[in-house]
């Protein structure tokens, strides 16, 4: 009996190693095995559907390359990194972000393949902008709140800046000796369509107009160009009229929550976010080329230009004197990764191919062939696909 006790107890010791030993040593393997492959990237907040669910999954499809992603505004993620975080790839909305505060110490380099434009967006229909309305009067009538991003954190705070003090040039500078020219090639020479618009802008915000009959803002002078963005960024910040958040991506959530009547955001976003944006007639986008900071044609650019990003007298509105800019994206690899191979392969199927289809599927407008700044630095992979910046676009677009 005792030795059948004893056989049976050996033989259980013996059916516990052997278990034990196998699992440890299949631990032992799976620790030893190399980690899958992977990338961290740093995108801007109104890439995340863009990427997130399209162009990220699909690179691992095609590569076996993970990615590890991060969205938010541009600005703050270079603050981000500035304090230590790390990622492998960085993508702005502001491709001026880039050298202005990861060079030339966490990167030396940028490829900029994309542009955006602004747009006027909302969700409740009450405050439908049909084609062809005076959109400046809907996005600063009374009691009428207005949602944008803060322009230290994102850019597309700033850009919302330049975009209605360019709403002012375009409306009344149609003799003036410096950019009268563009707003004149603006309306195709056709004064007639000047005068309806410029006549609409005095009519809402010059003396005696709308604004000031209705004890909201107003004591704007006639042909005031800087009426709009002192209104919006003026008179109704101060009152409470005006919303600022961190980054565009929650923007829609102010509208969802009609904490906000309109959203002055990216094109883009009111695809990806299901928003209703103000379109012309053929159902592109309202806010006129000149006006939008999305064309990148040579005299876009310059009357770009013609403003500056200065925002009001606030701690956190105001990111400095800019030059207006079209809205152009761009990425690096930051110094110091461990996967410059597959970051590379990242921006590379970006730019091209799959990436260019998939930003032009969210309404961005792809760079047919991207630009390269800092031509020397940039990896030999990605050179092959890049061209230099043209001579046309100043560096204050960029740099």
């Amino acid at each position: 009996m005792e030795k059948t006790r004893f056989a049976i107890t050996a033989a259980v010791i013996l059916v516990v190693g052997l278990l034990v030993g196998g699992f440890a040593g299949y631990y032992i393997s799976e620790s030893s095995r190399p980690a899958a492959p992977s990338v961290s990237v740093f995108a801007a907040g109104s890439l995340e559907y863009a990427l997130g669910d399209h162009f990220n999954p699909q690179f691992k499809n095609t590569t076996g390359i993970s990615v590890g992603p991060t969205f938010s505004g541009s600005v703050s993620g270079a603050k981000n990194v500035q304090s230590g975080a790390h990622y492998d790839v960085f993508i702005s909305a502001s491709a001026g972000v880039i050298p202005a505060n990861l060079m030339p110490n966490y990167t030396d380099w940028m490829v900029i393949f994309s542009s955006n434009e602004m747009a006027v967006t909302w969700l409740n229909h009450k405050y439908n902008i049909p084609a062809g309305s005076f959109w400046f009067e809907n996005i600063t009538a009374k009691n009428v709140t207005v949602a944008a991003s803060t322009s230290q954190l994102d850019p597309s705070g700033f850009q919302a800046i330049e975009m209605t003090k360019l709403a002012g040039l375009l409306y009344t500078g149609w003799d003036n000796s410096t950019y009268g020219k563009y707003v004149k090639q603006a309306f195709a020479d056709n004064f007639t369509m000047y005068m309806k618009y410029n006549r609409a802008w005095n009519s809402w915000f010059g003396p005696g107009g709308t604004l000031e009959s209705e004890h909201f803002g107003g004591n704007y002078s006639v042909n005031d160009s800087m009426a709009l963005y002192n209104q919006v960024f003026g008179y109704m910040l101060k009152n409470g009229y005006t919303k600022l958040t961190t980054v565009e991506i929650g923007l829609d959530g102010l509208l969802e929550a009609g904490t906000a009547d309109y959203a002055l955001t990216y094109k883009s976003q009111a695809i990806n976010q299901n928003l209703s944006y103000f379109q012309s007639a053929s159902g592109s986008n309202g806010l006129s080329s000149w006006i939008n900071l999305g064309n990148i044609t040579e005299n876009h650019v310059l009357f770009y230009g013609m403003v500056n990003s200065t925002g009001p007298n606030t701690p956190d509105d105001n990111i400095g004197n800019l030059p207006g800019a079209p809205i152009l994206y761009a990425a690096t690899i930051l110094n110091g990764t461990a996967n410059p191979s597959m970051a590379a392969a990242y921006i590379y199927d970006l730019v091209t191919g799959y990436g260019q289809h998939t930003l032009a599927a969210s309404d961005f407008d792809p760079l047919p062939v991207a630009f390269g700044y800092h031509m020397s630095n940039i990896p030999s992979y990605l050179g092959t696909v890049v061209e230099p910046i043209p001579s046309y676009i100043p560096a204050s677009a960029y740099d």
